[in-house]
């Protein structure tokens, strides 16, 4: 089921956690899709979420990435090597433990990241600049609703 902005306003309070769950996470794909429509590059969604972490979180192993992103080691290998094959990232020893590699990612990557996310945010704001006042102030609200959400 898709709510329609009329549902919004005239919805009852009766929805279960799970219908609210199940609308999120409709919602969710079809901005993703939505996002993904508009992609300019040759970044897939997994290497695209593999750069996000590198960013956030720094050089980490192939197992660590892995791990963090819910996939076998050998999928996380053949990412990083597309990467690598782009020049977005690099293996390099572990300043730690010289026995084990890392991945970095590279200027080239940080800047294909900031140019993806431009894009994005630039499909997002014309679709905002559409919105009414009430619904921008809805979505703001929302935005930090979801943000508590997330972070417990």
């Amino acid at each position: 089921m898709t709510t329609t902005r009329a549902d919004i306003t005239t919805a009852p309070a009766s929805r279960t956690d799970l219908d609210l769950a199940e609308e999120l996470l409709a919602t969710y794909g079809r901005l993703r899709r939505a996002l993904l429509a508009v992609k300019t590059d040759d970044i897939t969604p997994t290497q695209s979420a593999v750069i996000g972490r590198l960013i956030r979180d720094g050089a980490q192993s192939t197992a660590d990435l892995a791990r963090a992103e819910g996939v076998r080691p050998q999928s996380m290998g053949a990412t990083v090597a597309g990467l690598v094959e782009q020049g977005l990232a690099v293996r390099e020893s572990d300043p730690e433990d010289g026995r084990r590699a890392v991945v970095r990612l590279t200027a080239a990557g940080h800047e294909a990241r900031d140019g993806s996310r431009a894009t994005r945010a630039r499909l997002i704001a014309e679709r905002l600049a559409g919105l009414p006042a009430d619904d921008r102030t809805a979505l703001e609200r929302s935005l930090t609703v979801l943000g508590d959400l997330i972070d417990d």
